[in-house]
């Protein structure tokens, strides 16, 4: 390892989650192949407390959404809120999941990649993300023509995933039927979302992310 590599590799820390054993071992034998080291978690408690705990400046984060399963609402309004903890992400998707690509986009993750090009594509998005400073706002955006969602955005959204309707979720927040409306509405200005089927392509991806893993 040069010595470039070496000062790029100094307190970082790399943290991974992946239930899935496959591509678990895939990602890890990658990074150890180039010396990284990373903290590798299969339960989401567990990686949220690491990632507290480490004292390392320049923190990276990598997701497998595609194994998460029932655990996709809690890894979503997870990856929301790292944000606030100064850690870049890079994650990667399934095949077909375009409107997922966008929503994480439209969560602050800078990197998003197919899970069928890990092999080529991971390191290339580690060695930007550890040479990239973490910036706020519009300017963190993976897509700069993505608009970033708020908690609450992100909240009514998996709500209407989950199955609930605007009615169910007005009463739920104690809240006018009109306030749902503008959170959706805003929601699909962020998300660029041009007509309502392009609204239940999107929730029918949340949906299938959180029975993927169990099919396999």
């Amino acid at each position: 390892m040069d010595a470039m590599k070496q000062g790029s590799l100094k307190d970082v820390g790399v943290f991974l989650y992946e239930p899935r054993m496959m591509l678990r071992t895939l990602v890890t034998s990658t990074l150890e192949r180039e010396n990284h080291r990373v903290q590798s978690h299969q339960i989401l408690p567990t990686l949220i407390q690491s990632i507290g705990e480490t004292k390392a400046e320049n923190k990276v984060l990598l997701l497998g959404v595609g194994g998460a399963g029932h655990s996709i609402y809690e890894l979503l309004r997870f990856i929301r809120r790292v944000k606030t903890l100064k850690v870049k992400t890079v994650v990667w998707v399934p095949a077909d999941f375009p409107w997922i690509r966008r929503l994480l986009s439209s969560l602050y993750v800078q990197y998003v990649v197919c899970e069928n090009d890990l092999e080529t594509t991971l390191l290339p998005a580690l060695t930007q993300a550890i040479a990239t400073p973490v910036l706020s706002g519009r300017k963190n955006l993976a897509d700069r023509h993505t608009r970033g969602i708020t908690q609450t955005e992100l909240d009514i959204l998996l709500q209407f995933a989950s199955g609930l309707n605007s009615k169910e979720m007005a009463t739920r927040r104690e809240c006018s039927y009109k306030t749902i409306f503008s959170w959706k509405h805003n929601l699909s200005e962020a998300l660029e979302l041009e007509s309502h089927s392009q609204w239940l392509e999107l929730l029918t991806e949340v949906t299938q992310l959180s029975s993927l893993y169990q099919q396999g």
